[in-house]
């Protein structure tokens, strides 16, 4: 009798399933939002000017799952969750993949006048999947409050490696003009 009241918890549970979505969302520029609130902006290959890069968003799916429209939502509201108000698409990856996983069968085979033999064996089954990765950036306009940070567009400076790093200043002469 005490299971009855939870049967309503059981069957959403089994209604609702397994799903093969995942996601992450990093913000990268060092600051921290709250999640946007509104709606979300997606642009494909190139963002608009007047925007900044705060952070990296990737999603992705198995099978069913892995299509567009199923990903799509999931990407915009990971874009918001890091409080972005807006993403651009830079790159979706669909990888096809063959897997074999070992079944257990049980079969039965006449052995005999009028009788039934039951027998085991394990099998291999081959599959195929298919993968489906979105990844993407999340902007925030250039003005919205928040760390300073370089638009999308302009290129990082180049490097200095330690082994040709600029010698050090060279020591100013005395006052009579002889070395020190």
């Amino acid at each position: 009798m005490r299971l009855l009241p939870s049967l309503p918890g059981l069957s959403l549970l089994f209604a609702l399933g397994c799903s093969s979505v995942g996601s992450s969302a990093v913000r990268t520029d060092g600051g921290f939002a709250g999640r946007h609130m509104g709606a979300v902006r997606v642009y494909a290959v190139v963002p608009p000017s007047g925007v900044r890069v705060i952070g990296l968003v990737e999603v992705h799916a198995v099978n069913e799952e892995a299509n567009v429209e199923t990903l799509m939502p999931v990407f915009m509201k990971r874009v918001a969750d890091i409080g972005g108000t807006g993403g651009v698409i830079d790159d979706v990856q669909t990888h096809y993949e063959m897997r074999t996983e070992w079944r257990t069968e049980h079969y039965s085979y006449p052995c005999g006048y009028r009788s039934t033999c039951w027998s085991t064996r394990v099998v291999p089954y081959t599959y195929q999947i298919r993968m489906l990765r979105i990844m993407g950036r999340a902007l925030l306009p250039i003005d919205a409050p928040g760390p300073p940070a370089m638009p999308p567009t302009a290129a990082l400076p180049p490097a200095t490696p330690a082994t040709i790093a600029p010698p050090p200043p060279a020591k100013a002469p005395s006052e009579n003009g002889g070395p020190q």
